[in-house]
């Protein structure tokens, strides 16, 4: 005996119930253009993901940003980035890095009279300087400190996702004029780089420090935990939001040794940690700096004439505006 197919019936009653999504899909299914679809859909995907234009990839950044506390990003290295941060993590997803050109030219400027193999980079954030440096041989090796928790926890996943393991060793530590003292860290919320030590007598800023949350990080200077620096191989790196004359105050022994030094130089942040004169009697310890923000490098003398022109015509940093900062690499010699 024949009868008809129920299933059917109910099937295409269930079909018709469906929502027009469903319907489409359903459809697609059977005809069997669905993965087809589905490839052409995630060819175009991954050509704004992998696109070299980097206003697609800001705006991939901040659909990011919305879903995730975290986004991943492969080029000629591996990074987890954080997605709040609007300055390091998302330059270094739009452009395929962060000023590490300033790198690869003090690296370039040095190379007739160094021969650098190791690199110190204090204030490594998440190791977009040590980690390029190491993966594209500008250096053999790296040192990397980095005081603030989740920086340091991505600093140590990126560079095991480079299998760089052997070759860069981290420190969660700010370095600092004294060890084992613990320091009040300024936690900043827009980047993962300004985080700064907050010193119980610096003077109220225009960015509104005083609101923002803070850590407590342990101190140590650069001279206890690295004894041994290599005049002709040795760079040192330092990036520390005004913190710069402080560690440089723990660092004698690396000073006298020669090796070239780079600091970023922050007039509002030294003058409001009090700073500033200190870091002109720090500078006037070498013979010799340059601004590597201008091009081509002029190595000029360290005198009084030239640090007052170094110190002078700074504008009054505004709230409203970018910081005001270059970097110098200080040599003691030529």
């Amino acid at each position: 005996m024949k009868t008809y197919d129920k299933n059917i019936q109910l099937k295409l009653k269930t079909f018709l119930q469906m929502s027009l999504r469903k319907k489409v899909n359903l459809i697609l299914f059977f005809l069997g253009i669905k993965p087809l679809i589905y490839k052409i859909l995630h060819f175009f995907l991954s050509f704004f993901i992998k696109s070299k234009m980097s206003f697609l990839r800001r705006i991939i950044f901040d659909i990011n940003t919305e879903k995730s506390k975290y986004i991943f990003f492969e080029n000629k290295e591996k990074f987890l980035l954080f997605t709040r941060d609007q300055v390091i993590s998302k330059e270094c997803f739009a452009n395929d890095n962060f000023e590490f050109e300033k790198f690869q030219k003090v690296i370039d400027f040095l190379k007739k009279d160094y021969k650098i193999t190791k690199l110190y980079d204090i204030g490594a954030n998440i190791g977009v300087t040590c980690i390029p440096a190491v993966n594209r041989d500008l250096v053999k090796q790296a040192i990397a400190v980095e005081p603030e928790s989740e920086n340091f926890k991505l600093l140590k996943l990126n560079v095991s996702l480079n299998n760089l393991e052997d070759k860069i060793k981290i420190f969660n530590y700010a370095l600092s004029s004294e060890n084992n003292k613990l320091l009040n860290l300024e936690v900043s919320e827009a980047t993962s780089g300004g985080h700064r030590i907050r010193l119980p007598y610096r003077k109220k800023g225009v960015h509104e420090e005083e609101k923002k949350e803070v850590k407590s990080v342990m101190s140590k200077t650069f001279d206890s935990l690295f004894s041994e620096i290599n005049s002709k191989e040795d760079l040192i790196w330092i990036d520390a939001q005004g913190f710069e004359p402080n560690i440089l105050s723990g660092a004698n022994k690396m000073i006298m040794s020669g090796a070239p030094v780079v600091i970023e130089f922050w007039p509002y942040a030294l003058k409001q940690n009090g700073f500033w004169q200190e870091m002109q009697e720090i500078i006037k310890k070498f013979k010799f700096f340059s601004d590597i923000s201008k091009d081509p490098f002029q190595i000029i003398e360290i005198n009084q004439k030239n640090i007052q022109e170094l110190f002078s015509g700074w504008d009054i940093e505004e709230s409203s505006k970018h910081s005001l900062f270059t970097d110098l690499l200080l040599l003691s010699n030529k």
